[in-house]
């Protein structure tokens, strides 16, 4: 059976939740993305490899952490609110667990503990999180969310009879 014999797929519907998390996703992707590779870049020319290995760490796990999370919500919006509830918070609590247990067992490896400066990896972890939750907060700030909408009165209506 070719492609062209096969009965065309139904239009898959996101509902608008989806979609606003997934433009929220991608607000925060390029915030944190253009402050990450400010602050490498700073740290490859101030401080040199070493800073650098240091901030691309950190910016690698932050990324990660919030870009599964994020893919984790879209995928949530569309569930009953019970399951992508559950789902939300089981992703966040293996996301938390396997970060902390990738950074431990990188920061405690003897071929890389002597690389990494504590100062670059907290600063590249704390300005990619507040980059992060920024541009998310940026995007959903100029959203439309009928939900909350008022509804409309026609003047005709609103005066008293």
């Amino acid at each position: 059976m070719t492609r062209s014999d096969r009965a065309p797929r139904p239009p898959r519907l996101v509902t608008g939740s989806a979609q606003r998390a997934r433009q929220m996703m991608v607000g925060g992707l390029v915030l944190a993305h253009a402050v990450g590779v400010g602050i490498f870049g700073v740290a490859l020319a101030v401080a040199g490899g070493s800073a650098a290995i240091s901030v691309a760490l950190g910016f690698a796990a932050v990324v990660i952490f919030f870009s599964i999370g994020q893919a984790i919500e879209v995928v949530a919006c569309e569930l009953d609110p019970v399951q992508g509830l559950g789902l939300a918070l089981a992703s966040y609590a293996v996301r938390v667990v396997g970060i902390g247990a990738g950074m431990w067992f990188l920061l405690g490896h003897p071929a890389v503990k002597p690389s990494i400066e504590p100062g670059w990896l907290m600063l590249a972890v704390t300005g990619t999180v507040v980059a992060w939750v920024g541009g998310v907060v940026l995007v959903a700030s100029r959203q439309r969310v009928p939900i909350y909408d008022i509804e409309y009165v026609a003047p005709a209506e609103r005066l008293p009879k």
